[in-house]
């Protein structure tokens, strides 16, 4: 059955691929794919309307120049950035709105501390927010003055110092053959030490899991320090200044993230106690299962049998 829907869809793609026609896309050319190019087979098969896209028409139907293409190039990033920047204001807006609905629904002893609790989440997520801004105007300077060409993530910052030196700093081919080779041996060496991490007996036991994932966490922050070191010894002086500020500007990132994180847990530990506080900053290893009171959960045992389940709170 799978492979009917799935010969299916293909056959449907292809048939309106084919309808479609046009020139061949960037790939074709010896460029990066389209952006979004799935949209254009969003159309009748999903019964929308195929979106257009303003930097896909001009280049798939007007030859440019290389001069053309890097100016096009930064217009495409900085359109990105604003359509993220619209995405993050329309998640507030959403935000917004439904926390007022929330609000309605909690008994009136809990509003207040909801919302001050939604208030100490939207300062750390402000904070976040002019942290990344910072960060991603220093590497936009960084790679600018190194002539890096290509589009940044809009989404994923560097989080380490390889991501510094593959992303900031123009390095020839040779370069990046020997860097991968360094990566590909970190990584090797990573997965060895983290086979040797000693697992928790009992899952389900909390702080077995936080050490853990702190354990893990240290093999892979020092691996990765160990491989940019490796990395860095390929680059030339100029390129080795680039790293330099690069990695500044990822450890002031890093400690403003940090500080804000710890002024919302010390306000949210105020609030809800110590023992809830700690899902702030909880991997998946670390998250507390709920807590069922005894009887059950809310609401009483599951209908049995031909008897009506009641029907969910509307608001």
């Amino acid at each position: 059955m799978k492979k009917l829907i799935w010969l299916s869809l293909a056959l449907a793609l292809g048939a309106q691929a084919v309808l479609a026609g046009g020139p061949p896309n960037r790939g074709d050319r010896g460029g990066p794919p389209d952006r979004q190019r799935w949209d254009q087979f969003r159309g009748d098969f999903f019964g929308g309307r195929p979106r257009g896209n303003a930097f896909d028409a001009v280049r798939r139907y007007f030859d440019l120049t290389p001069e053309q293409q890097a100016a096009l190039a930064k217009l495409d990033e900085q359109r990105s950035l604003d359509e993220r920047e619209a995405l993050v204001e329309l998640a507030k807006t959403l935000d917004k709105k439904y926390a007022a609905l929330i609000v309605e629904a909690l008994p009136a002893e809990q509003k207040a501390k909801y919302e001050q609790v939604l208030a100490a989440l939207a300062a750390r997520d402000e904070a976040h927010e002019a942290a990344q801004k910072e960060f991603r105007a220093a590497l936009a300077r960084i790679r600018e003055a190194q002539g890096v060409t290509g589009r940044m993530s809009i989404y994923n910052l560097p989080n380490s110092k390889t991501d510094i030196v593959r992303t900031c700093v123009n390095v020839t081919e040779d370069q990046r053959a020997a860097m991968d080779g360094v990566q590909r041996d970190a990584w090797a060496g990573m997965r060895d030490k983290m086979r040797d991490v000693v697992r928790p007996q009992n899952w389900g036991d909390a702080e077995a899991r936080q050490k853990f994932g702190e354990a893990m966490r240290k093999v892979r922050e020092q691996v990765e320090t160990q491989a940019a070191e490796g990395m860095v010894i390929l680059l030339n002086e100029e390129q080795k200044k680039a790293y330099q500020t690069g990695a500044a500007a990822l450890d002031a990132y890093n400690k403003k993230v940090a500080e804000a994180d710890d002024a919302c847990e010390k306000k949210l530990i105020e609030l809800v106690g110590a023992e809830k506080a700690k899902a702030l900053r909880a991997g998946w290893w670390q998250q507390v299962p709920p807590i069922i009171q005894p009887g059950g959960p809310p609401g009483g045992p599951p209908p049995k049998g031909d008897e009506a389940a009641p029907r969910a709170t509307e608001f």
